[in-house]
Parts: C-alpha cells; sequence; structure tokens
C-alpha cells in the first residue's frame, strides 16, 4: 500500500515544512496597497510653508503697519477704525492706507502684522488677506508667543 497514509501514521511522521505562500502573497497586497495610497495621503493637505517674511539684512522698514480684527469682526488699521466688512467705503480706506503706507516701496519686502482676536469668525479675516494678497503685501500673521505650542 505503498504512500497511503493511516490515521496511525500521521503521528509518526510530523509535518516539517510551513507553506508560507499565502503569507508572502498577503504581504505583497499590502505593500501594493500602501505604495498606492501613500502618495494620495500625503498629497491630501498641501500648505506652502511662508519664507521668513523679516529683513534678513536687520533693516526695518520705515513705521510698520497693522491690520488688527478683534472678536466682532472689526478692522483697525495701526488703531484706527475701517469697519466690519471690506465693503464699499471700508475698502476704499483700507485700501488707501495700505497705498499710503507702500508709497514706492519695493513690494517684495513688504510685510503687514496682522493680528486677529482668537475667538474671532475665520470668515472674517479671510476678506483682509485676500485684499492684501490682491495689493501685492505680503503679511506676518501675529501669534502670542506664550500661547504658542
Amino acid at each position: 500500500m505503498g504512500s497511503f497514509m493511516t490515521p496511525n501514521s500521521w503521528d509518526e511522521e510530523a509535518m516539517s515544512e510551513i507553506n508560507v505562500t499565502p503569507f508572502v502573497d498577503v504581504l505583497l497586497v499590502l505593500l501594493v496597497i500602501f505604495m498606492i495610497t501613500a502618495p494620495i495621503i500625503t498629497q491630501m493637505v498641501q500648505v506652502d510653508l511662508p519664507n521668513d517674511s523679516y529683513n534678513k539684512d536687520g533693516a526695518s522698514n520705515d513705521k510698520s503697519l497693522s491690520v488688527v480684527l478683534d472678536q466682532a469682526g472689526v478692522i483697525y488699521i495701526n488703531d484706527q477704525k475701517i469697519g466690519s466688512d471690506l465693503t464699499g467705503v471700508n475698502l476704499v480706506k483700507f485700501k488707501q492706507h495700505i497705498d499710503e503706507w507702500k508709497g514706492d516701496k519695493n513690494p517684495q519686502s513688504l510685510y503687514v502684522d496682522v493680528a486677529a482676536d482668537e475667538n474671532m469668525r475665520y470668515g472674517a479675516l479671510v476678506p483682509v488677506i485676500a485684499r492684501l494678497k490682491e495689493m501685492n503685501v505680503g503679511m506676518n500673521l501675529v501669534i502670542d508667543p506664550s500661547h504658542a505650542p
């Protein structure tokens, strides 16, 4: 009866090989999944980090300009109230202040300090940032260093 094994002969001959093919197949499938999803996950959040906006040569602007938004979303330029939105007359006043400050300076060296109350609506800050970008003015977003992580 040659190669036929009876239940009693199973105990005598233990299987000494492990079939690794299913294990390798699973690992290869996982490797392919990770190779495909890793670039997608890292590209979901794209952030362009700003360069250091402070003058590297140590020179400072003649006068700094700060744009402040309080908790209610009211916009101030150097302690002068502009208004709660950037439309109509408020937009004209905002642009006049920025243009006066810019003068004939190099647009690439212009940075405005933008400070906003932490309890303010984010939507009130967006038009300010958009108008500054339209006017080719860079921004330093001001934070309280004692509360920074």
